[in-house]
């Protein structure tokens, strides 16, 4: 499968921030670095050290973020020439991760209410089923279900419309968001 549209249809468009720059690119940098001050403030007024400890973690990620959106701008920016498939790509790889974790756990599930004697672990109270069925379900609706539907309704609406996603980043933020 190519990555761009079949002979006789218009190539898909380019939004304006579909090379480097632009108001979403804009958008997230500001939104980076609010997070990136905020946190910092956070680690230096907290008192307690577990706070403390993952604020930086959060800042850790922001900075990870602000060095992501520069890679993006200044050295491996968005492909004009084609069909945006990274994000697709990316969300069917996160849906067959979280399908097969999912139903892992609902086997694991289904297999402790038919034999509870054989899957009933005393010293793993986190594994019995009260507290792997939530998980189960949470799993498999929210983030293979989300995942699922996100990454097929970024496939159609290129495909229907016949143009690539606007906003170079954008589907990205949708993504990891």
């Amino acid at each position: 499968m190519t990555n761009t549209p079949s002979a006789g249809t218009p190539s898909p468009a380019t939004g304006p921030s579909a090379s480097t720059g632009g108001f979403d690119s804009t958008l997230i940098a500001a939104f980076l670095a609010i997070g990136s001050i905020f946190w910092i403030f956070v680690a230096a007024r907290t008192t307690d050290p577990l706070m403390q400890a993952h604020s930086f973690v959060f800042l850790s990620a922001f900075i990870l973020g602000g060095f992501a959106l520069g890679w993006h701008l200044y050295g491996g920016g968005a492909k004009s020439d084609g069909y945006e498939m990274g994000v697709v790509k990316a969300g069917v790889f996160a849906s067959m991760f979280w399908g097969i974790a999912g139903f892992l756990v609902g086997l694991i599930i289904a297999l402790q209410l038919a034999y509870p004697n054989l899957l009933y672990f005393e010293n793993l109270p986190w594994l019995n089923f009260g507290r792997l069925r939530p998980l189960h379900t949470s799993a498999v609706i929210f983030a293979f279900g989300g995942n699922v539907l996100m990454a097929t309704s970024f496939y159609v609406v290129q495909r229907t419309c016949r143009a690539r996603l606007y906003g170079g980043l954008a589907p990205w933020f949708v993504f990891w968001g």
